[in-house]
């Protein structure tokens, strides 16, 4: 197994209440991750933890060999699930910016604005953007630099289906390249033609975990992405409810 992130015994706890416990994986190279769960599974969480923008309570996450608080996150793209820009600013004056805190030049996003259909749109006001527009250019963003890792949060809202299209063959040819992607969606049939992998959250801890092919094979009544989630949810909503 060519690992890129071992992620051990990892815990995010606020107070009381723990977001994560005791989250142990590791996360092949040159895969397609699709991350699951209700709202409230810990799904940004871990996100947060991977890129270094929550405190661990407890465990350890390794980038390769790395510890990841060590790690140049130049390497690693980012798409929140709500994208901030400045709104008087353009597009384009958004994109150079960002792309510029990366050590990246101009014609970089240049190519990434035109990959995902804004290049016509450069001169327009942020706050003049729909919801799709800005998940789009906060994908430009992200893309910038061809980075080794992706993690996009929630990238399919609000796209119509001729732009998720064009998304999907956007992150294909980025797993082709050989950049392992991270994905949290509630669109699973957006995320079904990608993901390779498939982490299935609940309550903090990992319901499933897995090769999507493997994981249809163990759940043997699974034919789609959909029908395995509900059928992991449905299990662990069984167990609970006969150790309570």
């Amino acid at each position: 197994m060519n690992t890129l992130l071992h992620i051990s015994n990892l815990t995010k706890r606020y107070g009381a209440v723990s977001a994560l416990e005791q989250i142990s994986i590791a996360i092949e190279r040159a895969s397609v991750l699709a991350v699951l769960g209700p709202n409230g599974a810990g799904k940004s969480t871990l996100f947060g933890c991977l890129l270094g923008l929550t405190l661990l309570s407890g465990g350890e996450i390794r980038f390769a060999s790395t510890p990841a608080r060590d790690r140049d996150r130049t390497s690693i793209g980012y798409l929140p699930e709500r994208v901030s820009l400045y709104p008087h600013r353009t597009v384009w004056e958004n994109a150079v910016f960002f792309a510029g805190l990366k050590g990246y030049p101009p014609e970089a996003i240049r190519f990434q604005l035109e990959r995902v259909g804004l290049g016509r749109v450069h001169h327009r006001k942020a706050r003049e953007l729909s919801k799709g527009m800005l998940q789009r250019l906060g994908l430009a963003i992200a893309l910038c630099g061809a980075p080794e890792l992706l993690i996009l949060d929630e990238p399919f809202n609000g796209l119509d289906p001729a732009v998720l299209d064009r998304l999907q063959a956007i992150l294909r040819e980025e797993h082709e390249r050989g950049a392992t992607l991270l994905i949290s969606t509630h669109t699973i049939s957006a995320v079904e033609p990608l993901a390779t992998h498939a982490l299935i959250l609940l309550n903090g801890s990992p319901a499933a975990f897995g090769p999507v092919d493997a994981l249809r094979a163990e759940y043997r009544h699974s034919a789609t992405l959909e029908e395995l989630y509900q059928h992991v949810a449905r299990a662990h909503a069984h167990n609970a409810e006969v150790l309570a």
